[in-house]
């Protein structure tokens, strides 16, 4: 797959082994920053991949995500001979690549990079897009930039010894995508999902293809988020200030999950989906969703309206979101609080009875 960009086109190509490790290992010059668990889990193979090239390996954890982590690690890289022909290479998942990014986009005024996403959430969402961004003084993702990696592989093979969690995350990326381009592509995705949940390769690899196809039409036409890209929102706004008030305990993708229900809701009191179709969607992604890890404090109205207001779209009373109306989604910008809380109320009601509460 082929993605335009403002620094060139790059390419993502698929793979369901290591044998992808032959190309990389050709580049000259290499820097490698690894998930900590991922080396641990894969030494072997990535042992050999790295050789005698020097390597940083990132506890991928978010305290790590940081400008004072970025520099530690370009300590380490301004004493390698080579320069501005270093070839960053990250593999891990969203943080690695957050700060893999940075690295590569500053340092002597920008060097070529690889990555090589791990999580099944970076391989359908954040690996294309150029969009990156680090925490800064307590604020999470204040510090943004845009630098797509010069090549992408995307490994199958590293969803295997993902966490459940983890793994369900990614599939909440999924299934936003497929709704976000229609009810019928919606449908698609639900009926390939059991193959999914059974990590069938080839359907694994069909969805994460599907996925990436709607994101790279979508940033294709604005890299730079400036408008049409906010539709990618689908499911953030509620599900941002979800992961906000369970301190981050709620995993990105399962609170995209909640936060698609939640708008679906909304688009179903206001008629522009059935309540038929909100059912059927519902079905579809409580298949992907663990309930055990939300509770219903996380919904108290001060606590979730508070991190709602604290959205950048936020203007005094309304709320700007994007809802799903059937036929792909759009931006609404008259979303009251007492919608959201009545949506969210429901959905946690139908949490409560899949836990036997």
């Amino acid at each position: 797959m082929n993605i335009a960009s403002y620094k060139g086109a790059y390419r993502a190509d698929f793979y369901s082994d290591f044998s992808f490790t032959a190309e990389v290992a050709q580049q000259s010059h290499k820097f490698f920053i690894i998930d900590k668990k991922v080396f641990g889990i894969y030494r072997e193979t990535l042992s050999k991949l790295v050789g005698s090239d020097l390597y940083y390996l990132l506890d991928a954890v978010e305290e790590n995500k940081n400008v004072d982590k970025a520099l530690e690690i370009m300590d380490q890289m301004v004493n390698m001979p080579s320069k501005r022909n270093t070839v960053l290479v990250a593999i891990g998942g969203g943080i690695v690549q957050d700060v893999a990014a940075f690295i590569a986009n500053v340092l002597y005024r920008g060097i070529p990079w690889i990555l090589v996403p791990t999580t099944l959430l970076a391989q359908t969402d954040s690996c294309i897009g150029s969009k990156s961004s680090l925490n800064f003084r307590g604020y999470k993702n204040l510090l943004g930039y845009f630098y797509p990696p010069d090549r992408i592989y995307i490994n199958t093979e590293f969803l295997h010894t993902l966490e459940r969690k983890d793994y369900f995350s990614g599939l909440g990326e999924i299934m936003k995508c497929a709704l976000m381009a229609g009810y019928g592509s919606f449908r698609e995705t639900a009926g390939n999902m059991e193959d999914v949940l059974a990590h069938k390769e080839d359907a694994l690899l069909k969805e994460i293809h599907k996925a990436l196809e709607f994101k790279r039409n979508v940033i294709e036409q604005d890299e730079f988020d400036r408008d049409y890209r906010n539709i990618m929102n689908f499911g953030h706004t509620f599900g941002h200030a979800l992961e906000s008030v369970s301190g981050y305990a709620v995993p990105h993708g399962q609170a995209v999950s909640y936060g698609m229900m939640i708008a679906n809701r909304i688009s179903c009191q206001r008629g522009y989906i059935s309540r038929e179709m909100l059912q059927e969607i519902d079905t579809a992604i409580w298949n992907i969703v663990m309930p055990e890890l939300v509770c219903r404090d996380f919904f108290a109205e001060a606590l979730y309206l508070n991190a709602m207001k604290k959205d950048k779209k936020y203007t005094g009373g309304q709320h700007t979101c994007i809802l799903f109306d059937g036929d792909g989604v759009g931006k609404y910008t008259d979303i009251r609080d007492g919608e959201i809380m009545d949506a969210a109320g429901r959905v946690m009601e139908e949490a409560g009875k899949r836990l036997g509460k």
